[in-house]
């Protein structure tokens, strides 16, 4: 009796598994590395666009109860005076008690194009003294504090200080837009000096 031949196809099929069992790890690495470098560049984030990096202020009385309500109370967008600019995401280490508008033109160096910046529960300013002119904006008092391209407001007559840094050539929209949240948010205190006691 003649044997019988087993089919060609049954003699190959042994190196064509064994080939696919070689290549399919290498074409996994493959897969893996292209996916990284797409990925990686889709998570480099834009300067102009993405988290914003400050640097830290002290601001002790940022984890307050006070601080988070009004935190928790700002608009998205704040007003200019010529426009909305839209909040800003924070780069880590996200500075406590603080958020952050506009800035995406920051890198023209031109004061405008800066971020406005709020900071909740700074300490109490140096510049803060009985004589200090204050401006009332919808029924919050503010100190101005000249800085070199921008001032920093700070509320003087609530239970924690808030300060508003706007750069130079923003108009008064947005010092509107908070004081209204600082009204509703946080408890007004009487900032007038104690009468001296009368001596006998």
């Amino acid at each position: 009796m003649t044997p019988t031949r087993a089919p060609e196809l049954d003699r190959r099929l042994p190196r064509i598994l064994l080939g696919l069992a070689l290549a399919l790890p290498v074409l996994l690495v493959v897969g893996v590395l292209v996916a990284s470098q797409v990925l990686g560049r889709q998570a480099d984030p834009d300067p102009a666009t993405g988290p914003l990096a400050l640097g830290p202020v002290p601001v002790p009385a940022a984890a307050s109860a006070d601080c988070a309500r009004l935190l928790s109370g700002l608009p998205g967008d704040i007003n200019t005076g010529d426009g909305l600019l839209p909040r800003r995401a924070l780069a880590d280490p996200v500075p406590a008690g603080t958020v952050a508008w506009g800035g995406e033109l920051e890198a023209s160096g031109r004061p405008e194009d800066q971020p406005i910046v709020l900071r909740c529960g700074l300490p109490t300013p140096p510049e803060l003294t009985p004589t200090s002119p204050l401006l009332d904006v919808d029924g919050v008092d503010w100190l101005r504090i000249p800085g070199e391209g921008a001032s920093t407001w700070v509320t003087t007559d609530r239970a924690v200080f808030v300060g508003l840094t706007l750069p130079d050539g923003i108009g008064s929209g947005a010092i509107q837009d908070v004081s209204r949240g600082v009204k509703i948010t946080l408890v007004s205190r009487d900032t007038t000096p104690p009468a001296p006691t009368p001596t006998r």
